[in-house]
């Protein structure tokens, strides 16, 4: 039975879609999907935003701006492999320090255009520019570990995760970082055995199996039952807020979405999956709030919901504190929560976050008459950017995926080990 929540939701999002889609321009060659329909980043192309836009315009018959997507970002490819995060219509790749790598997404997009189009000429055209984004993050980014760090907190896309925010630049390692690269690793894979390069196949989906055995061997945090962070500092989880802390109230402190992460990339075995899932994601006193998943335990210290959140030890604090991921609702962890639950049977439990999301965003509609970026927690009140639709197109994608046996995302798991 279809609730009024999703009618109210599936309705906004079927009518500003349209106005979602803009032609091209001086700095962008192809067309492009505008992350508002309101005042809030104009002209603005931004690597995750775009993805999970493209991937709900892709469910709807349109898949070729999961391709727009990937020329635009290596149209302004260097010969390191580099390739812009952010480009804007009126002015390029924004330039930063340090330099802004196009976030994990690329091959996924790629690979699911071809799913979607079967247009292997262009895949062939932009398998050498994906392998050398690719190598980007393996040259810039990997640790000794084998796992990867974001260079900068706010790379994540998690502006000021505190996992990152409040330790030295770099010297943490996130599991977010890694189970987006883990899942471009299987799509690069699934990717070349499609155009018959059987041989990049096979290296990629071994880059993703030691991949996934660096995570669960360094970022599963067996003592508290969660990934976790790592100190390459300290040799230890990030999770608690001081070595030794494990019974004081700041048990949790670390206890960030990001750490949910490979939960979405099925990287957990299964008992570790239904165990995290149960204790942290569907837990009150951690993530699961009225009105979705927080994004970060209401049990650490650092949880707040406030309109800019916590700002950094470190780094720029205006840039840092520009949106806040230490406590609100953002509708993309309640996305990625979805079809965790779902793939680790928890159905139940998957539908109830479907229509957790569902009312939240039609009380949305009903207080600001649009979708924003974030949402209190605790209130349900909407908080930055009106007019916002990004990866909010992704809500009324979840009560069909229930029964549903396809979901865009599939090819993406076809290697997965």
């Amino acid at each position: 039975m279809v609730s009024d929540a999703y009618r109210q939701v599936h309705r906004h999002i079927e009518r500003i879609m349209p106005k979602l889609e803009k032609p091209p321009g001086r700095w962008v060659r192809h067309p492009f999907l505008a992350i508002t329909h309101g005042k809030f980043y104009p002209g603005t192309i931004c690597c995750w935003d775009n993805h999970h836009m493209a991937l709900r315009f892709a469910d709807a018959g349109k898949p070729e701006y999961l391709r727009h997507l990937v020329d635009t970002l290596l149209d302004y490819q260097e010969s390191n492999g580099f390739a812009p995060n952010i480009v804007l219509t009126a002015s390029g790749p924004i330039p930063c320090l340090p330099r802004f790598h196009a976030q994990p997404f690329l091959a996924q997009a790629a690979l699911i255009y071809l799913a979607c189009t079967n247009d292997r000429n262009w895949a062939a055209a932009q398998f050498e520019p994906l392998l050398k984004y690719l190598a980007y993050y393996e040259t810039r980014q990997m640790t000794p570990l084998g796992l990867f760090r974001w260079e900068q907190s706010w790379m994540s896309g998690m502006d000021n995760d505190v996992s990152t925010s409040f330790l030295l630049p770099e010297s943490v390692v996130t599991p977010d970082i890694n189970a987006w690269i883990y899942l471009e690793y299987c799509a690069a894979a699934a990717l070349a055995a499609q155009l018959n390069r059987l041989r990049d196949s096979r290296r990629l989906a071994a880059r993703a199996k030691r991949l996934h055995r660096a995570v669960n061997k360094y970022l599963w945090f067996d003592k508290v039952g969660s990934y976790a962070a790592f100190n390459l500092l300290t040799g230890l989880p990030q999770f608690h807020l001081a070595v030794g802390a494990e019974n004081v109230q700041d048990n949790y402190a670390f206890q960030s979405c990001s750490n949910l992460i490979p939960l979405y990339a099925r990287m957990a075995p299964r008992n570790r999956a239904r165990q995290m899932l149960k204790k942290y994601v569907l837990g009150k006193d951690h993530f699961l709030s009225r009105f979705g998943i927080r994004s970060l335990s209401c049990s650490s210290p650092y949880y707040n919901n406030a309109f800019w959140g916590n700002p950094p030890r470190f780094g720029n604090h205006q840039r840092m504190t520009n949106s806040n991921w230490q406590g609100p609702v953002w509708v993309p962890l309640c996305y990625f929560m979805f079809h965790a639950l779902r793939y680790y049977g928890l159905k139940k439990e998957s539908r109830d976050l479907a229509d957790r999301t569902l009312r939240l965003l039609a009380l949305s509609l009903k207080t600001v008459g649009s979708f924003t970026e974030n949402y209190d927690a605790e209130t349900g009140k909407p908080l930055y950017a009106t007019g916002f639709a990004s990866w909010n197109l992704l809500a009324d994608r979840m009560h069909p995926g229930l029964n549903s046996g396809r979901w865009i995302m599939d090819p993406v798991f076809s290697c997965h080990p």
